[in-house]
């Protein structure tokens, strides 16, 4: 048996003088340690590896997808559609200008959307002067002689 260039015989006396030099109690501890950090090693190989074989694989779809020429028709698309969302944007502005110019042209000074009622003349007040009262009349006769 060999591991890690280590024979049998070698790590059984590795073993007795980590027992002699650690102790029972702190040996097992250890030991249940590195299964622990073993098995977290194991793990991280394993998703490690798991992301190379997806790699790998896009890598083979691309090449695949170049030799179609779709790659090259899904890049111009792109940019097509990237043209049409800046023209989109050109005509949403050039309306909001539209939509305010033509507001200024209907309510011109900043009239609001309903117009005020308009107001009636108030009544002209009745003259006294012109009419007098009975009242009026009896003292003025009175007075001239």
């Amino acid at each position: 048996m060999n591991l890690f260039g280590i024979g049998g015989l070698e790590l059984i006396v590795v073993f007795l003088v980590a027992l002699l030099v650690v102790g029972p109690v702190r040996l097992v501890q250890g030991a249940r340690m590195a299964r622990k950090y073993l098995t977290e090693l194991r793990r991280q190989r394993e998703e490690l590896t798991q992301m190379v074989e997806e790699a790998v694989d896009m890598e083979g779809i691309r090449e695949r997808l170049d030799q179609d020429g779709i790659l090259d028709d899904v890049r111009d698309l792109t940019s097509e559609l990237g043209q049409i969302q800046e023209d989109a944007r050109s005509i949403t502005t050039d309306a909001a200008d539209f939509k305010s110019l033509a507001r200024s042209v209907v309510r011109p000074g900043g009239y609001s959307r309903t117009a005020p009622e308009p107001k009636m003349p108030d009544p002209k007040p009745e003259e006294t002067e012109s009419e007098p009262d009975a009242a009026d009349s009896s003292q003025r006769t009175e007075t001239t002689p």
